[in-house]
């Protein structure tokens, strides 16, 4: 994907829980994990799956279910040393706070360990979806501008609060880790790594491309 096609594939809104892409579709994200099947007899493994599809029913769209490969998730770990470095009062240890949450950040790019991470999407659109993508880096690009409508607003406010039901809805099966909206950051990077892995790959969010990402994860 090159830079201009890149940059014209830039969301126009990100928010927590739902995206609204730049063909005025709004796209609400969850994720979080199964339900422990392990220690469950077979009726119960049963009963929970025949529950797990009717909540899938019960929604008012679509739902479409990824699974996909991630760095391992350590953004709590990075916030709390960088509240403690910040609130450390010492210089040595502000550094030392710096030093070990800049490891984690460089852990949490890399390539060599990662974690399965399931997102449930929910497609919301004042007119016809379309054809359901099979990869959700597919499904967070527009397919064509349209730029945005009346309703773009609107959608992304209901693409949310679809979101939100769906989680507290997971949340009630048991999965662990629990079920929760995308935040608005987390999108982002997952947009940049799902559209354009080779680049996301080698070059971090940096430059004109990431104050493009700031400008619609501000614009809330």
């Amino acid at each position: 994907m090159s830079v201009t096609e890149l940059h014209r594939a830039i969301p126009q809104r990100i928010v927590r829980g739902a995206i609204l892409r730049s063909d005025g579709c709004a796209v609400g994200l969850v994720t979080g994990g199964a339900p422990a099947w392990d220690l469950r007899s077979r009726e119960s493994k049963a009963r929970l799956a025949e529950a797990y599809h009717r909540t899938l029913l019960a929604q008012d769209a679509p739902v479409d279910i990824y699974i996909i490969d991630g760095p391992p998730d350590l953004d709590q770990e990075m916030t709390e040393l960088y509240r403690r470095s910040n609130q450390a009062g010492h210089p040595t240890l502000t550094a030392v706070l710096d030093d070990m949450a800049a490891y984690l950040e460089e852990c949490a790019g890399a390539t060599a360990s990662r974690h399965r991470q399931t997102i449930w999407a929910i497609a919301c659109s004042d007119g016809p979806v379309g054809a359901r993508p099979r990869t959700i880096g597919a499904l967070l690009s527009a397919n064509n501008v349209a730029g945005s409508t009346p309703r773009a607003s609107a959608l992304l406010t209901e693409a949310v609060e679809r979101a939100r039901r769906l989680a507290d809805a997971l949340m009630a099966l048991g999965g662990s880790p629990q079920p929760r909206l995308l935040e608005a950051e987390e999108i982002a990077r997952l947009w940049f790594r799902l559209v354009d892995p080779v680049r996301a790959a080698r070059y971090p969010l940096q430059g004109v491309l990431l104050e493009r990402i700031r400008s619609v994860v501000r614009d809330r």
